[in-house]
C-alpha cells in the first residue's frame, strides 16, 4: 500500500498536531501571542530557508517520489513538501509549549564563551559540511545538510548561547520527542514507497532501515525551531527587563507583542 504525500499528512502529522493542540497549555493573552508570533515567524523562516535547499537536492536526485505520491510542484517542490514545512514547524512548536520552558532572562545570559562557541561550532559545521560535499557523491546529503544547519547554529548560538547553555534538558529534550516522532512516520513512509531516498547520494549508515541522513534532518530541523522559538521569547523577555530592544524596533510592533509600557503599565 502506498500513501500519497498528502495521505501521509492526514495519517501522522494532522492527527497529532490536533492531540498538541487539545492538551496546549492555556497562556495568558500576552504569552499566547507572543508563542503564534514565534511559531509564525519560523513557519516563514522554514519556508525560505528550506526551499532552495530542498529544491537543489531534488533536482540532483537526493530522494524524489512514489509514481502517483504528489502532484503540484512549484521549484521542484511538492505541496506535500511545501506544507510539512509547515506541519512540522507547528507540531515541534506546540510540542515545546506543552512540554513547557521558561524564556526569563537572567544575568549571565549574554556570557561571551557559550556565545563564541556555539557560533565557532556553526562555523565549523558549515566548512565541514562544504569539505564533505567533496569527498564524493556518497556525501552528498549529508553533507550538504550539515552545512545547511551551521549558519542557523552560528547565528542562534552567538545570540543566545547564554541562555541555551543555561536550559540544556528544555530545548534536547523537545528536539528528541519530536524527531523520534518523525524518525517512525518517515520510516514507514520510505517502506510505503511515498518517497525514495538515493542510495548513491547517502552514506548507506541506517537504523532500522531509516538512513542516517534522515534521522539527521528531522533532529537539526526540530532543534532549529525549537531553538529558536525559546530564543525569541526569551529576547522579548530581555525587552520586558531593560527596553534595550525598542530603540532597533518600532513601538507599535513591541506593543504588539505585549511589551509593557515604560512606567510599568
Amino acid at each position: 500500500m502506498q500513501l500519497s504525500y498528502l495521505q501521509f499528512h492526514a495519517v501522522f502529522l494532522l492527527p497529532a498536531l490536533a492531540l498538541l493542540l487539545y492538551i496546549a497549555p492555556h497562556y495568558g493573552s500576552v504569552r499566547r501571542r507572543r508563542s503564534a508570533v514565534g511559531i509564525t515567524i519560523l513557519v516563514t523562516i522554514a519556508f525560505a530557508y528550506t526551499t532552495p535547499w530542498g529544491s537543489y537536492m531534488i533536482q540532483r536526485g537526493a530522494w524524489w517520489y512514489g509514481e502517483g505520491a504528489v502532484s503540484y510542484r512549484r521549484l521542484s517542490v511538492p505541496l506535500g513538501e511545501y506544507l510539512f514545512f509547515v506541519f512540522k514547524t507547528v507540531l515541534v512548536g506546540l510540542y515545546l509549549h506543552v512540554r513547557g520552558f521558561d524564556p526569563t532572562y537572567r544575568d549571565g545570559d549574554f556570557s561571551r564563551i557559550p556565545r563564541i562557541a556555539g557560533a565557532a561550532v556553526g562555523v565549523g559545521m558549515l566548512a565541514a559540511g562544504l569539505y564533505l560535499v567533496t569527498l564524493g557523491d556518497r556525501f552528498l546529503y549529508l553533507g550538504s545538510l550539515i552545512a545547511w544547519v551551521g549558519p542557523v547554529v552560528a547565528i542562534q548560538w552567538s545570540v543566545g548561547g547564554g541562555y541555551l547553555i543555561r536550559t540544556p534538558r528544555v530545548w534536547i529534550e523537545a528536539t528528541l520527542v519530536p524527531s523520534a516522532y518523525l524518525w517512525v512516520a518517515d520510516r514507514l513512509a520510505i517502506g510505503m514507497g511515498t518517497w525514495v531516498i538515493s542510495e548513491r547520494y547517502t552514506t548507506g549508515i541506517a537504523v532500522f532501515g531509516l538512513p542516517i541522513e534522515e534521522m539527521l534532518f528531522f533532529a537539526s530541523a526540530a532543534t532549529m525551531t525549537v531553538t529558536g522559538l525559546v530564543l525569541f521569547e526569551w529576547a522579548l523577555d530581555y525587552n520586558d527587563q531593560t527596553r534595550a530592544l525598542e530603540r532597533y524596533m518600532p513601538a507599535s510592533i513591541m506593543r504588539g507583542l505585549g511589551a509593557k509600557e515604560p512606567d510599568g503599565g
